[in-house]
């Protein structure tokens, strides 16, 4: 069965901040403990707006060199498409998750572990301006669920 999957992904300000909430808790975090008695951690509020304003470039802008701009299905192999062009093999991580709405992916190029992508993928639904197409999305949703061939054990 030859699945063809093309998930193309849009700047998103919903998707943006999702990025950000882990600095923002992190930011919160060291301003509090600053604020009672610890004031050395202070320090690490402008790497945390650092990280922040990256992950809401990256992620939710589509800003990033390596941002995933687009996600394609052919003959069961997933590809991550870059903004910068590079169309590359990947592979989700088994700590990706995918829900009804939303898709946390990290994605392994083919044949390295070091290096890795994450995707945010937010269905557009209404009430909520996500940053790819409900359709697509279920559809892409299924195949990571259920359509990727399973490896045969000994």
């Amino acid at each position: 069965m030859s699945s063809r999957i093309e998930l193309n992904l849009s700047p998103s300000v919903a998707v943006g901040i999702l990025a950000t909430l882990p600095w923002l808790v992190l930011l919160i975090f060291i301003v509090i403990a600053a604020a009672t008695g610890k004031g050395w951690l202070a320090a690490g509020i402008p790497i945390t707006l650092i990280g922040a304003f990256a992950q809401y470039r990256n992620s939710g802008m589509l800003r990033g060199a390596s941002s995933v701009g687009a996600l394609r299905l052919k003959d069961e192999q997933l590809y991550a498409k870059l903004v910068d062009g590079r169309l590359i093999p990947v592979t989700a991580g088994p700590n990706s998750r995918v829900g009804a709405r939303l898709a946390l992916l990290k994605l392994r190029p083919v044949g390295t572990r070091l290096l890795s992508y994450s995707a945010i993928l937010l269905a557009d639904t209404a009430g909520t301006h996500g940053n790819v197409p409900e359709d697509e999305f279920r559809r892409l949703r299924v195949w990571l669920r259920l359509g990727r061939s399973q490896p045969t054990s000994t």
